[in-house]
């Protein structure tokens, strides 16, 4: 089978090896435009689409559904599979590839629909998560399945060491899928309870509310500390906090937001316990341990994150 892999994201990578693998033939990776970035407003690949050139492989940059089309005409795929690939496909489109086009979803659909699955299933706490794979239709993540596969969320995970770990796994899945596809098998009707959404994870999502409880505020980090970073404020201007744990250790009253320095150690107070902070990345600075930004800041103990 003739396939083309749509994404804008390194998380499609087994997906793509699994083809390449595979006895189909791979005959696109379609990505995103390059994008300006930086000071100097450069143009830059984004990392599938550089990771894509670096393989040689054939790689689509249409910039909208019009280009998008031509190269489908141009290409001929007879499947396309979508995995993070941030855009919504018009139906005219879905309709052109012979077995038309699959999602590879990492969510138990129809729970949490949208872009960040995993971020939310981490963020409330959920103790598992999976992959589904569907065809696509006019809808948000509403397609008809193929393929649910559950896993369950450990308690330290983040959003980055769960999607490696369901996108190792999403490459052998698909084949499966396309060896359905092959004998003609129909996917199933997506089911309407449950269904909740996973809207974009923004930048400002990333504040810390020190008056939360611990368990909350960790799962925030686990969920979005990676990216896009939990962050709080601290003598007028925004901290980036990393690699957080409760302070089992520390047991000194006080109110939420309140700093514990001692020696290189940085905790701070939230509703019901004290989080051990050991990285930080100051406005306009290199990320740092937090010992050397407690001695270059100079900060005491009468101090609070805001």
């Amino acid at each position: 089978m003739n396939i083309s892999v749509a994404s804008s994201s390194l998380v499609s990578v087994p997906v793509i090896n699994a083809i390449l693998e595979s006895d189909h033939n791979l005959v696109s990776v379609i990505s995103n435009p390059d994008r300006k970035t930086g000071r100097g407003q450069v143009l830059v690949a984004n990392e599938l689409a550089q990771w894509a050139g670096e393989h040689d492989l054939p790689l689509a940059k249409p910039s909208d559904n019009s280009e998008l089309n031509k190269h489908l005409l141009a290409a001929q795929p007879q499947l396309v599979i979508t995995v993070a690939f941030g855009k919504l496909i018009p139906v005219e489109l879905l309709h052109g590839p012979r077995f038309g086009w699959l999602n590879v979803h990492f969510s138990l659909l129809p729970k949490y629909r949208g872009a960040a699955p995993v971020q939310w299933a981490i963020w409330n706490g959920d103790e598992e998560t999976g992959i589904t794979i569907f065809k696509l239709d006019k809808g948000m993540d509403t397609g008809p399945i193929y393929l649910k596969v559950p896993s369950p969320l450990g308690e330290e995970e983040t959003t980055g060491e769960v999607l490696d770990r369901l996108s190792k796994d999403a490459g052998q899945h698909v084949l499966e899928v396309i060896h359905q596809i092959s004998k003609a098998v129909r996917p199933s009707a997506q089911p309407l309870a449950g269904a909740t959404l996973a809207p974009k994870i923004t930048k400002e999502m990333g504040a810390v509310d020190w008056s939360k409880f611990a368990i909350e505020i960790l799962r925030q980090y686990r969920a979005i500390g990676e990216r896009p970073g939990t962050f709080t404020n601290f003598r007028g201007e925004r901290l980036l906090v990393h690699e957080m744990s409760i302070a089992s250790d520390l047991s000194e009253s006080a109110s939420p937001g309140s700093l514990f320095v001692s020696g290189d150690r940085l905790a701070v107070r939230c509703l019901d316990s004290w989080i051990d902070i050991k990285e930080v990345t100051p406005a306009g600075k290199k990320r740092m341990a937090a010992d050397d930004y407690v001695r270059g800041a100079r900060i005491t103990n009468n101090e609070r994150f805001e």
